[in-house]
């Protein structure tokens, strides 16, 4: 008998690394320009080219939404209707996730030049577009959990989103931290971190947000 369940344990472990690479290829077939920036251009020329790479960004937005859809089913779930899965995290949020990405990306080079501009004549003025920064890179998992889970609009997705970074502070650290393990992954192993690296940036999010989205889920229904 504890030889079935070893074998079991086996079996699921290599369906995750399945799924997680094929969500992983998917994600990066969508995200080929910004793939195209790193190793055409380089990292280090961000800065320089700061349009041409958030150009480059606007597919991220729909393929990370698609990858916590499917990341989010496989751990409610433990398991996968892999190729439907995709289509339907595809089908029912790429609009509202393209939308809101494309206004942060707008936000993002706005307050870049904002910073840049005002570190120059007034540190406080800087400081507060810096913040307001940092608030919108703890807002944004929040937008694209919700999205990934719920159909509601997107006044209501960013309303809750920006609610949640001061309600849920544990939470939103740990979104933040990790975006950073992931990047610190691919700084240590870069070749393995690269089959997996969108799908495990997606699972980590999605399990920190596990406990929230099953509480705000049953607050939908006992309010409906």
């Amino acid at each position: 008998m504890n030889n079935i369940f070893s074998l079991q344990k086996i079996l699921n472990f290599f369906n995750y690394v399945f799924y997680f690479f094929v969500l992983n290829v998917v994600f990066l077939f969508f995200n080929i320009p910004l793939l195209a920036f790193i190793f055409l251009i380089g990292i280090s020329k961000i800065g320089t080219y700061l349009p041409l790479f958030l150009i480059t960004l606007i597919p991220f937005g729909p393929s990370i939404t698609m990858l916590l859809y499917c990341t989010g089913k496989l751990i409610r779930n433990k398991d996968l209707d892999l190729i439907p899965d995709i289509k339907l995290g595809l089908k029912l949020n790429f609009k509202q996730s393209l939308i809101i990405w494309i206004v942060e990306l707008a936000l993002i080079f706005i307050l870049n030049i904002n910073i840049k501009f005002f570190s120059n004549y007034s540190i406080i003025l800087s400081g507060v577009f810096l913040l307001i920064s940092l608030l919108l890179l703890f807002t944004s998992p929040y937008i694209y959990v919700l999205i990934s889970r719920f159909s509601m609009n997107t006044k209501d997705i960013i309303k809750n989103s920006f609610i949640l970074v001061f309600t849920k502070p544990l939470i939103s650290i740990a979104n933040i931290f990790s975006i950073v393990f992931t990047l610190i992954l691919f700084e240590i192993s870069p070749g393995t971190t690269f089959l997996f690296m969108g799908s495990v940036l997606a699972f980590l999010i999605s399990y920190c947000n596990k406990f929230l989205l099953t509480e705000l889920e049953n607050n939908s229904k006992n309010n409906n």
